[in-house]
């Protein structure tokens, strides 16, 4: 709608010279309407010589020139846009941004000469990122759903999990997932893990859409050891979404719901290995309140444009994230190698499972197939293989199944297999023998295999040191 209006009042711009000349020369001349039809549109080519008979004449005469001269400017800018696009389509991996505000500049920024700026038209590119509101971008999707068939498109989602998408190349990101994957990457978790015994306790003060995906993202990753004890404090409203994800209760690491506040815990945020202050109002008064309360000398704080301008921002104590900011690092909103690591692993299993050849044509096909459930369980095991490879170097050892002492190669599979299952806890399925007899009943979300790894059978246990020969041989895949 807000389209076709624009279009109208560059139509009603455009004919408002002739509407004028033909008042002045038909209305109050008395000029035959096929002669003054003729003048009017003379007087837009600047070829009306007589003097005008009436004022109207003479408005249209002066600005009918000024009307044609805007149209064939504008006209150049598109044709010069139109044809860049173009240049940029055929030479280079162009991606194409949709959006209004900061997003939007910031990764046409980073994407330099590969970045097309869409505007309010489809254009050709490779890939395309819709950062508007869900529903603009909702909207456009819908519109040049036909056009954009075969060509990956990332949408800017965050009231729907990638799983409510049915569409194998249209791809929701979530910006405070972004950051979350981000921070747990970057904080070295592996690391302290082990320094601790990997028995640590985790402070969340505030617990927004930011917290809920910090949460979710660490239950996925923050896996090192069979024996762990990560404990996640949460401070903040919770109570639907502990309703919602009953999962986590069944999760090894415990999560624990604070209704008090977080002044009346002080030795457990002074003794936490990680406090992380979310992005909230009055954060600067909370920041300041903690400093003086605790004498911690870390506190991981998740910030934004406010905080980055205050006297707080230098503070020695404080470990500023600017979040929305790593949300936008292009590495992070495409992700091509979290995602390509995915696709080589569904591929590795066809071709293992179903003598499916391993092409980069199949690999995109036997993708398509998957449901939006099963996608993201690849995209996790390939996000988690970031955490193992981090282990591995860690503990100086190669990735290469090959390579790898036997029980390391155990140590690896049971912690394969606690992802599996927390993947599967974290969309609220259960352990259950299905009636029919089959491994699982995805209607009632139930497994046979949700049990604990020393209780698989010794071939089942097998397909968990299977999936991580799988994991470690398409690190250096080709495709």
């Amino acid at each position: 709608m807000k389209k076709f209006a624009a279009v109208g009042r560059k139509i009603i711009v455009f004919l408002l010279p002739l509407i004028c000349g033909m008042v002045g020369l038909v209305g109050q001349s008395g000029e035959s309407f096929l002669d003054a039809l003729y003048q009017c549109v003379g007087m837009y080519l600047m070829n009306y010589g007589d003097t005008p008979p009436n004022l109207w004449v003479e408005i249209a005469r002066w600005t009918a020139p000024l009307i044609t001269a805007s149209w064939v400017v504008m006209a150049i800018g598109v044709l010069r846009r139109v044809l860049g696009n173009w240049l940029r389509y055929f030479r280079e991996d162009s991606v194409a941004v949709y959006g209004t505000g900061t997003a939007k500049s910031v990764l046409l920024q980073q994407l330099g000469r590969r970045g097309v700026d869409g505007g309010k038209e489809l254009v050709p590119a490779h890939r395309y990122i819709l950062v508007d509101t869900e529903t603009e971008n909702f909207a456009f999707y819908r519109e040049h759903r036909r056009e954009l068939a075969g060509r990956p498109v990332y949408l800017q989602c965050r009231s729907l999990s990638a799983q409510s998408n049915t569409e194998a190349l249209l791809r929701f990101f979530c910006p405070e997932e972004n950051a979350a994957r981000l921070f747990w990457r970057q904080r070295g978790m592996y690391e302290l893990s082990r320094r601790q015994g990997h028995h640590l306790q985790i402070v969340f003060l505030g617990f927004d859409k930011l917290g809920e995906e910090l949460l979710l993202r660490g239950l996925h990753n923050n896996l090192f050891s069979p024996d762990q004890s990560i404990a996640y404090h949460i401070f903040g409203a919770s109570d639907r979404f502990a309703a919602v994800h009953r999962g986590i209760a069944q999760i090894e690491d415990p999560v624990v719901f604070h209704q008090e506040p977080w002044y009346t815990q002080l030795p457990l945020l002074e003794e936490a290995d990680l406090l992380l202050v979310l992005e909230q109002t009055g954060q600067a008064k909370l920041l300041e309140e903690l400093l003086l309360a605790t004498t911690r000398q870390e506190i991981d704080v998740f910030s934004g444009d406010a905080l980055a301008d205050s006297p707080l921002a230098k503070h020695p104590r404080l470990r500023l994230f600017a979040w929305e900011q790593a949300a936008l690092d292009l590495k992070v909103v495409l992700d091509d190698l979290l995602l390509a690591r995915a696709k080589a692993i569904n591929l590795r299993y066809s071709h293992l499972y179903a003598g499916v050849a391993e092409t980069a044509e199949n690999r995109e096909a036997e993708w398509a197939k998957l449901d939006a459930f099963t996608r993201e369980s690849n995209i996790s095991a390939a996000d988690y293989h970031l955490v193992r490879l981090d282990m591995l170097a860690a503990m100086g050892l190669p990735a290469s199944a090959e390579k790898l002492p036997p029980e390391t190669m155990e140590l690896l599979a049971e912690l394969e297999h606690i992802r599996w299952c927390r993947y599967h806890y974290l969309n609220n399925w259960t352990f259950g023998q299905p009636e029919d007899g089959r491994r699982k009943d995805p209607a009632r979300r139930v497994h046979r295999d949700l049990i604990p790894y020393r209780d698989l059978t010794e071939a089942d246990r097998e397909k968990d040191r299977e999936n991580i020969r799988i994991l470690l041989s398409v690190e250096g895949s080709p495709l």
